[in-house]
């Protein structure tokens, strides 16, 4: 394309300055009033034939008329594209909206030296670039929501351009960066010949890509906290559950785990044997290619390797279009805004359909909100503790006399997770504790309040307030995008006003349960409200009535006594007892054994539990015994805290010798109602799966 050149740094600036207080989208409701940049009008030029210094600059909702019957008329239009800024917390791996975050579009060129790597891990999957001469022009800004949501409109010229480009070019649709999906599905198709690639396949189900050998595939590249989550919800599902947990799971970006690529010393010698296209010569200088700064660990990628064709070690790709992202947030409240996200490079998955949502994962000083879509409280004349997270704490939801949710991870009388909760047309009969991080919400703007603070008696103790909590509530307006919630010796904390500032006016106390300052038990809690010199309000605008929160951050436990084995039908040839050493079965050969493997799993608040297999490769040994053997869900909170059982399997002599092994998944009843794992969209008639452990033991068969 005929366009004005010039190198341009691939990396955005550490800090940018903070834009003015604005509103909410820079003109994002109208985007026809964004005027034409320079790129946009060269592109224009080119398919119309109309001057582009007659272009630049228009506003675009003027160029109808000038480009009238020269382009098509759609190209005129726009598309919206929609995603979401969120950071993934180090502890966790929980994913989290990042709110009041600028969102700044960009239309780029870049070209690239591309790294197909011929040696090491799983080299025939992925290949790697480094920017080498870019050139970027701002076209859009956006600031996302409190859940770190934001949508723009680009211009259907722009999209036809990359399309365009892209067509042209052989497996060029595969240049985008994987989800957790695409990673799944790769690693279950190592063993498929090449084949060409559809640019917009079919998902496949969500519980297809949940097979255990996949996950445990899987597990070199992704994150430990992803992959527990992965095989958390590879647990048994029952016909018509909710999948809409596990499928946002699989949309989010493969997070692998420093995944660099294989570069070698002898790669890097190779790298000097690429040839350039003679135009750019000059752009790059072959014996230092400074400007592709190759290090391992500044490499953009892992991306999807083409597999249907062949590809040198070392590629030079030239001018790619793409439409890029840059974020910034003031991260540390000083008025400039600091860069979260850069290198936004084929974060969009370009088609002619309908476009996917964008996720882009910002870096770990992003200040994220700890949940969004905040509740909405109606107020009346006394303060109230309305809700704990997104749940509310009225009597349907809560039981005031346990501390403990009532609809979340409800008993189940037979026992299996495919079996139906406690029937009946009465009140829920779950007691389900809480964990985490906690979010009261309630009523405190009342009788001109200014102060207000959280008392709490743990087990019938003495009355304390709650002190040392502290936290930064986002604002709708700024800057400053936030303010700061800090309480004084006494632990009063001061109204925000105006309410219509916050994202979440109603917010009382973020309550980090698990600090180490408040073990587990029973916490009464009440709200305080006073005037502006701390003098305790008259009732009834001085106190809230009581509330009851029982909090359990126990983990739940498991483990195994017994594993023997036998020909099937046989008698048992051999038993090991925990503590074990080494198992190692001797299979007589073309024989079919059996395995079985007694275990427990137990909690104070126990949930449910169950146990699977996996192999090496070939496929894992199937369960003979009832399911009833490898699984329970708790029947009764109160009576029902242990399981104990001994799980029978088969080992067909199809599969071969090698490693293989079990593990328990045990889980407690306590959960975190944030809003994650769907419990608002069920009005909490869910199953969490909060706390829980997973301990393995392998066992070694060897063909004698």
């Amino acid at each position: 394309m005929a366009r004005a050149r010039k190198a341009a740094s691939t990396r955005a600036p550490s800090r940018a300055k903070a834009p003015a207080a604005r509103p909410r989208a820079d003109f994002e409701d109208q985007p026809e009033r964004r005027k034409l940049t320079e790129r946009q009008a060269a592109y224009l030029e080119e398919i119309s034939g109309v001057a582009a210094e007659k272009l630049v600059a228009k506003p675009v909702g003027e160029l109808g008329e000038l480009l009238k019957w020269k382009i098509d008329p759609e190209l005129l239009f726009f598309r919206r594209v929609c995603g979401r800024v969120v950071r993934v917390d180090p502890g966790t791996g929980v994913i989290q909206g990042v709110p009041n975050a600028t969102v700044h579009v960009e239309d780029t060129d870049c070209s690239f030296l591309g790294f197909f790597p011929v040696e090491g891990p799983f080299w025939w999957l992925w290949w790697w670039f480094w920017p080498i001469h870019c050139h970027r022009e701002e076209i859009a800004t956006t600031i996302t929501d409190q859940c770190g949501r934001f949508c723009v409109w680009i211009p259907r010229w722009d999209i036809d351009r990359i399309l365009r480009f892209r067509l042209k070019r052989i497996c060029y649709w595969d240049i985008f960066k994987p989800n957790l999906a695409d990673l799944l599905k790769e690693i279950g198709a190592l063993e498929r010949p090449p084949i060409k690639v559809d640019p917009n396949p079919p998902d496949p189900a969500p519980f297809e890509l949940l097979d255990r050998d996949l996950l445990q595939q899987a597990g070199g590249l992704v994150d430990p906290t992803t992959l527990d989550r992965l095989t958390q919800l590879a647990a048994p599902r029952s016909f018509g559950a909710e999948s809409g947990d596990l499928q946002e799971l699989l949309e989010q970006p493969a997070i692998l785990q420093d995944f660099h690529p294989p570069l070698s010393q002898d790669a890097l010698k190779r790298v000097e044997g690429i040839s350039l296209p003679d135009e750019h010569l000059k752009a790059v200088n072959l014996k230092n290619l400074e400007l592709a700064e190759l290090s391992p660990a500044k490499a953009i990628g892992p991306f999807l390797r083409c597999r249907d064709v062949i590809v040198a070690e070392w590629q030079y790709i030239v001018d790619i279009p793409d439409i890029t992202f840059r974020v910034t947030q003031d991260v540390d409240l000083d008025g400039d805004e600091e860069t979260i996200y850069s290198e936004g490079f084929f974060d969009v998955r370009w088609n002619a359909g309908s476009i996917p949502p964008v996720i882009l994962k910002a870096s770990p000083i992003a200040r994220p909100s700890p949940f969004c879509d905040g509740p909405i409280i109606r107020c009346g004349n006394k303060p109230a503790i309305v809700t704990v997270g997104l749940m509310p704490l009225a009597s349907s939801h809560h039981n005031n006399a346990t501390g403990c949710a009532t609809r979340v991870n409800r008993p189940k009388p037979g026992g299996l997770f495919s079996d139906p909760p406690t029937p009946g047309t009465g009140g829920e009969t779950a007691q389900s504790p809480y964990a985490g991080t906690l979010q009261l919400h309630g009523c405190h703007r009342i009788g001109g309040a200014k102060y207000y603070r959280l008392l709490y008696k743990y087990e019938g103790g003495p009355e304390l307030p709650f002190l040392g909590l502290e936290w930064y509530p986002p604002r709708l307006t700024g800057p400053p995008w936030w303010a700061h919630a800090v309480a004084d010796s006494q632990g009063w904390y001061e109204v925000l006003n105006p309410a219509s500032d916050y994202v979440f006016p109603n917010w009382l106390l973020n309550w980090p349960t698990t600090n180490g300052s408040f073990p587990n038990g029973n916490y009464e809690i009440r709200l305080e409200l006073a005037d502006a010199s701390k003098t305790p309000l008259s009732p009834p605008a001085r106190y809230s009535d009581p509330v009851t929160l029982r909090i359990d951050n126990d983990a739940p436990h498991a483990g195994f006594s017994q594993v023997r084995w036998r020909e099937v039908g046989g008698s048992w040839v051999e038993t090991f007892t925990w503590p074990f050493a080494c198992i190692v079965i001797h299979r007589p050969k073309n024989k079919d054994i059996e395995i079985e493997v007694s275990w427990s799993a137990w909690a104070t608040q126990f949930r449910s539990g169950f146990i699977y297999a996996t192999g090496c490769g070939a496929g894992a040994p199937d369960l003979t015994s009832s399911v009833a053997s490898s699984q329970h869900w708790h029947d009764d909170p109160i009576l029902d805290n242990f399981m104990s059982r001994s799980t029978l399997w088969k080992l067909p002599k199809t599969l071969p010798q090698g490693s293989y092994g079990f593990t328990i998944h045990s889980t407690s009843r306590a959960f975190n109602p944030a809003g994650d794992g769907g419990g608002p969209g069920v009005n909490w008639k869910t199953d969490y799966d909060y706390l829980y452990i997973t301990p393995s033991i392998g066992v070694a068969v060897i063909d004698s």
